[in-house]
């Protein structure tokens, strides 16, 4: 009975580390999952839900503005050696495992994974070690397991390459992309907006009118929302002139412009062309949709046209991504 107390209060435990980490605004992890039926473990399975839920509105729908709180990046790098020895990492790795550096030097890789990602790990990494190349790159998702037994799940890409500098030895390199809030880069962002006021109070006003953050009420908020609404609905129409658009909404055309790049970080063109180009990657990958009717559904005029901006954005054409998800159905959508 004593170690079934102790258990459960190490997973209340672990939902209360969860609660603070959403509470400081970091949406990247989750609870690992147990086989038991008890109240904690479906408290646990509705918490996991309800922050995968809020993440994606937060970062999908518009809440958080990228390039303001949550812009920036944590990388995690790790360099292996061929018998998955870890013998370097960058420091923010730290940030996001909170293992020290000795916890981390010539420790197994795998066993910073849970279950499941040693398994798929194991399956990649014969892959990549029986590829006949020098180098070779694979994408996987890889759930990790950090230093308070919560689970964080990210894409990796994983390349194998030569080290001719040490008796051309073969090691392997993970990349890992996540986005954290960071409120202290915001603060230097405004120290540095505080300490140039001279200089802004020094350019015309029609300059600085631009240039300075529109103080919107409550509904100007909500309509430049139903605006971004409108446009994630209606993509494969075409967008009407900014001044339309705005009077539609109940607004002018100076708050619409301006503001939606304050909201949202873009301009609203360029947002409908990034949401075109989302939508567009993830009928390549998970449907039979041809890449004209993709082209047609989401908005552009032909698809010679959608075959340039999309390799402009993601540096391959679709026919490139539609083949590269036939030879790998397991590769999610990244984009």
């Amino acid at each position: 009975m004593g170690d079934k107390a102790t258990k459960n209060k190490q997973r209340i435990k672990q939902i209360h580390t969860m609660l603070m980490e959403f509470a400081s605004g970091n949406f990247a992890y989750k609870i690992e999952r147990s086989d038991l039926d008890d109240d904690i473990e479906a408290l646990t399975a509705l918490v996991n839900m309800t922050f995968e839920e809020i993440k994606s509105s937060f970062l999908h729908q518009g809440y958080a503005n990228l390039n303001e709180t949550y812009k920036h990046l944590v990388q995690m790098f790790f360099v292996l050696d061929t018998k998955d020895t870890i013998i370097a990492f960058n420091t923010r790795i730290k940030q996001m495992l909170l293992f020290d550096d000795n916890e981390l030097h010539d420790k197994d890789f795998s066993t910073f994974l849970t279950q499941d990602s040693k398994l798929a790990w194991s399956g990649l990494k014969s892959k990549l070690m029986s590829a006949n190349l020098d180098t070779h790159e694979e994408f996987i998702a890889l759930s990790f397991k950090t230093k308070q037994q919560l689970i964080l799940t990210t894409s990796c890409l994983v390349s194998k390459f030569v080290d001719r500098i040490n008796q051309s030895s073969e090691r392997i390199v993970i990349t890992s992309i996540e986005i954290i809030k960071n409120s202290s880069e915001r603060e230097n962002e405004l120290r540095k907006l505080v300490t140039s006021g001279k200089d802004k109070m020094a350019k015309p006003s029609h300059a600085s009118n631009k240039s300075k953050p529109l103080n919107l009420s409550f509904i100007d908020i909500r309509k430049i929302r139903e605006v971004h609404d409108h446009i994630i609905n209606n993509l494969d129409k075409p967008l009407a002139p900014l001044i339309e658009l705005a009077h539609s909404f109940g607004t002018n055309e100076y708050k619409l412009k301006y503001g939606f790049k304050q909201l949202y970080g873009q301009t609203v063109f360029r947002f409908l062309i990034n949401e075109r180009l989302r939508k567009a990657s993830v009928l390549i990958q998970h449907t039979d949709t041809s890449i004209k009717e993709v082209a047609h559904v989401t908005g552009f005029i032909s698809a010679p046209h959608f075959s340039k901006a999309f390799k402009e954005k993601y540096g391959y054409t679709p026919r490139d991504l539609r083949k590269q998800s036939n030879e790998n159905p397991d590769i999610k959508d990244t984009y």
